[in-house]
C-alpha cells in the first residue's frame, strides 16, 4: 500500500512548491492552490481534493504522476485536470479518500 498524504498536511502547506515528476529524471514545480475537504464514507475516513496549479504553458493530460514535497520521496496520486487559475495557468487535482490517521 502507497504512502498517501494527509489533509492536514497539506492544508499546512498550501501556497507552497511542490514537485510533479513528468518522468523518472524531470520535474516540473508546481503550487499546491487548496485543499478541499470532501465527504468520506465512514467516520473512520477522511475525504479531500487538492488542487495544484502548473508552470505557465504546461497542459498534461489524466494521468498518474508522481508528487512531491522538499526532499520527500512523494506519493503517487491519479491527477485530472481542473479549472484554469486566473491567471492562465492549468490546474491537475487529485481526490483522496483514505483512513485517517490515528
Amino acid at each position: 500500500m502507497y504512502l498517501m498524504p494527509t489533509q492536514e498536511m497539506l492544508q499546512q502547506n498550501s501556497g507552497q512548491t511542490f514537485q510533479l515528476w513528468i518522468s523518472p529524471d524531470q520535474a516540473l514545480d508546481i503550487e499546491l492552490l487548496e485543499v478541499i475537504e470532501g465527504i468520506p464514507m465512514t467516520t473512520r475516513h477522511q475525504c479531500f481534493s487538492a488542487h495544484f496549479a502548473l508552470p505557465l504553458g504546461h497542459v498534461l493530460p489524466q494521468a498518474v504522476f508522481r508528487v512531491s514535497h522538499q526532499n520527500d520521496e512523494g506519493w503517487l496520486l491519479l491527477m485530472t485536470p481542473g479549472l484554469p487559475c486566473r491567471d492562465g495557468r492549468h490546474v491537475l487535482q487529485a481526490s483522496i479518500h483514505n483512513e485517517k490517521v490515528a
